[in-house]
């Protein structure tokens, strides 16, 4: 993005995206495939509804923007969004009560966090 690494660690992250990179780190060590999927949808399903929403506005000639804009919405982006969408449902039927409260936790806290980072990204 043309910024060197001394210009990124200068750049302190937002409280949400820290959130979402400690969330990221605990599931992934975590090994738990349906708390894994549970953050995985929450922030690609997000993305697509945010990316369709605003693909009809968003200039092409911004570059960046529009790429990633573009890259989740459409078609093939709402079969990976309905695959993973379908893994975590079907990973549901083989947990047992206790881990089904990890993954609906793991869940909501994905969630908080993305209604923080628009929050944050639509106030700036």
């Amino acid at each position: 993005m043309g910024c060197t690494e001394e210009e990124r660690n200068a750049i302190p992250n937002a409280e949400c995206t820290e959130g979402f990179i400690n969330l990221m780190h605990d599931v992934a060590k975590s090994g738990n495939l349906g708390e894994i999927l549970a953050v995985l949808v929450v922030c690609e399903w997000s993305y697509q509804t945010w990316g369709e929403s605003v693909l009809e506005s968003t200039v092409r000639e911004d570059f960046t923007c529009y790429e990633w804009v573009d890259l989740h919405s459409g078609e093939f982006f709402g079969k990976v969004v309905q695959y993973l969408r379908t893994l975590l449902d079907k990973e549901e039927t083989f947990l047992d009560e206790d881990q089904r409260e990890k993954v609906k936790k793991r869940f909501l806290s994905a969630v908080a966090l993305e209604e923080a980072f628009f929050e944050n990204a639509y106030s700036a």
